[in-house]
């Protein structure tokens, strides 16, 4: 394999491995995770924060490191999420499924063990 061809693969596993590590961290949503946020958004499923969860883990590490949603107030994710949500190429529900989860993992971080 040549050098160059060597180092690109090798960044590529590297960046993969971050990743992995990165989603490895962040705690899955949990049915409390809805209830908790039943006023702002009625309806919404368990199944959705986890569709939330995978949008986040899949379509935002592609630019950057993870952020733990406790590294923000829950009130601020909706327009860190709208600042890119274009780059990640979110449809607008998707950028609804991935608020949600974000919001409701910071609102409450750190109180909920992870799985």
């Amino acid at each position: 394999m040549r050098p160059a061809r060597r180092l690109a693969t090798l960044s590529l596993a590297a960046s993969l491995g971050v990743t992995a590590a990165c989603a490895a961290s962040l705690r899955h949503p949990s049915p409390q995770d809805a209830v908790l946020l039943a006023p702002r958004w009625p309806g919404t499923t368990l199944e959705d924060l986890e569709r939330g969860r995978r949008l986040y883990v899949r379509r935002c590490s592609g630019c950057h490191n993870l952020f733990l949603p406790g590294t923000h107030p829950p009130e601020d994710w909706p327009r860190l999420v709208d600042d890119m949500a274009a780059k990640a190429r979110l449809r607008a529900g998707e950028r609804d499924d991935v608020v949600r989860f974000l919001v409701a993992v910071a609102s409450d971080a750190g109180s909920t063990p992870e799985r």
